[in-house]
């Protein structure tokens, strides 16, 4: 398998200022943070203390007090409103906190996801049917709607007024909602634009219950939903988002919802302190799984039950079906590897792959894992009849909607953010889209981009690591996009005592610089190199790497977690 190696991008030498040195912190610290951003006295302090108080008042957010009112009206005609959710964990999430939200301040409400196969993302026509259907005047969206303009139209037809609460990109026109909520429309200042949509949908509640006498414990009680869905999202983990997630994830591990605690139980993760990685790849993974696989209702009744019997049952079905999306996942990745790798694929600057077997709802994570193992942006297509859906994902650098956007003539329509996206087109117009896509990449990359980089934050010494600093370093999670773990470089260090293979393929091993200072580190996926690191060898090591905490046999021990590392030979 491909999998190259990687290009060290090294940090460049420059002087912190003296005005920062006088916060006491230690120097390596300091200067992640300045490499960071964050470069003042101010700035520092409001991201290792991260407050509640500081996010940012929900009435900055382009016609939100027009959708308060709105709603507050309905509340006051006993209108039926609709809560309207995309099928991810994203939307699922805002779906469980509107509904709630919306239960507490006495409105008359219920709820629809529409089906991934059947209907698409977005307003469908078949959702807004239903909300006529059923007697609903008022649709409130949470994670789509900002480029539904055909659905909203419709709506508005039958006498449905729709207010979207959205964090996809939307086009030069809007479509004609009562209100759109969107931190990136173009005609707003909001101070920060890239909530996940369950943070906009937040925003939403926060202003309801402000206008309409809640308390601050009923908007802090849901924050476990909001890091679920923004986590999940990968939305940036930064301003807002940092916040948001970092108070959400402790309110996880105490949370007072039943089929949360329900899903934390099966999983293992009940009464553990919550982190990113168990979001996106335990608890995000089986919310997703019923609306990959079938249909998304059933997460949200899980989030929203009282009952802990129907909890227990629910929580097992979408364990079942992640594990059914696992074994799809496995045999589509194979499929399209083996496609690839039968071409002279490194030509290539853009994947585009189709099969008539492939299923839509798991396309998505293939294509990460492409992207992951090939260091190309790649879209799956999974066609059905005359029509393919897809998925994209791209690489550090290249703006997937941009090129999307770009052959916006060739699809029937697209959405997303710069590094994942959604599009439908004909089947006919495949060939023709991959050639438009490969084109456009072609002119707006350089070779460079399709080289995998391990970023350097900084060169650190094994004695750089003390309490201290592991104490500041703890203030900087929760990470994730745009806050990621940081990423150290260490040269000329020795190998300490014998090598050893754990698990399958991981190596495991000590090393040590100046003679003194002895740290263990492990390499995932490394033990191929196990007889590069004989003892005695007069050989010095380069590593890269994170650092963590090794808790075993009940000691907990600082560990080096190596990304890449390289051998070579001392000069005498």
């Amino acid at each position: 398998m491909p999998n190259q190696e990687p290009v060290w991008i090294l940090p460049t030498g420059y002087e912190i200022p003296e005005s920062l040195t006088e916060l006491g912190l230690p120097r390596l610290a300091l200067e992640l943070l300045y490499r960071r951003g964050y470069q003042n006295r101010q700035a520092i302090e409001k991201f290792l203390t991260p407050s509640l108080a500081n996010l940012h008042n929900p009435k900055l957010l382009p016609d939100m007090e027009k959708a308060v009112a709105r709603i507050l009206l309905a509340r006051q005609r006993l209108e039926k409103i609709l809560i309207y959710g995309d099928y991810d964990v994203d939307g699922i999430c805002g779906t469980a906190l509107l509904f709630r939200t919306l239960k507490k301040i006495g409105c008359s409400v219920n709820y629809y996801i529409p089906h991934r196969i059947l209907e698409g993302y977005g307003i469908s026509e078949t959702g807004v049917k239903h909300a006529k259907d059923h007697g609903f005047k008022l649709i409130v969206t949470t994670d789509c709607g900002t480029t539904d303009f055909t659905a909203i139209e419709m709506a508005n037809r039958l006498g449905i007024d729709v207010i979207v609460t959205d964090h996809h990109e939307p086009k030069e026109k809007l479509p004609d909602a009562y209100a759109l909520i969107n931190p990136k429309r173009l005609d707003t200042d909001y101070p920060f634009r890239e909530l996940a949509g369950v943070g906009v949908s937040f925003k939403l509640a926060w202003a309801l219950l402000s206008a309409a006498g809640g308390s601050k414990e009923d908007l802090v009680s849901d924050l476990d939903l909001v890091a679920l869905g923004t986590v999940a999202d990968i939305a940036p983990l930064v301003d807002e988002n940092r916040t948001l997630a970092k108070f959400g994830m402790l309110k996880i591990k105490n949370t007072d919802k039943v089929g949360l605690r329900s899903l934390l139980k099966i999983t293992g993760l009940l009464g553990k302190p919550i982190t990113p990685y168990d979001i996106g790849f335990i608890l995000g993974p089986r919310l997703n799984a019923g609306g990959r696989i079938a249909q998304a209702t059933k997460a949200v009744e899980l989030l929203l039950t009282e009952d802990e019997q129907s909890a227990e049952a629910t929580s097992r079905e979408l364990d079942l079906a992640n594990q059914e999306r696992q074994k799809i996942e496995e045999t589509i990745f194979a499929q399209a590897t083996e496609r690839i790798l039968a071409t002279d694929w490194t030509r290539r600057k853009f994947f585009v792959l189709a099969d008539t077997t492939w299923h839509e709802g798991v396309v998505g994570i293939v294509a990460s894992r492409i992207v992951e193992q090939f260091y190309r942006p790649t879209i799956l297509l999974a066609i059905k009849d005359d029509i393919a859906k897809g998925s994209g994902r791209s690489i550090p650098g290249f703006d997937l909607y941009q090129a999307l956007k770009s052959c916006a003539k060739t699809l029937i329509r697209f959405g997303g953010h710069k590094y994942a996206a959604g599009l439908l087109l004909s089947r006919e117009k495949i060939g023709q889209f991959s050639v438009e896509i490969e084109e456009y990449t072609a002119k707006n990359t350089t070779p460079d981009h399709f080289l995998p980089k391990l970023f350097v934050d900084a060169r650190a010494n094994l004695k750089d690591f003390d309490e201290v600093f592991l104490k500041i370093l703890k203030q900087f999670e929760p990470f994730g996009p745009e806050n990621p773990v940081p990423i150290f470089a260490t040269t000329g260090l020795e190998v300490v005592g014998y090598p050893k293979v754990v698990g399958k393929e991981h190596l495991r091993f000590k090393v040590r610089q100046n003679k003194k200072d002895v740290v263990d580190a492990i390499a995932f996926g490394k033990s191929e190199a196990i007889l590069k690191l004989v003892k005695g060898q007069p050989d010095h090591l380069d590593i890269v790497y994170s650092i963590e905490r090794n808790n075993f046999a009940g000691k907990t021990k600082l560990q080096l977690n190596i990304k890449d590392m390289r051998i070579r030979p001392v000069q005498f």
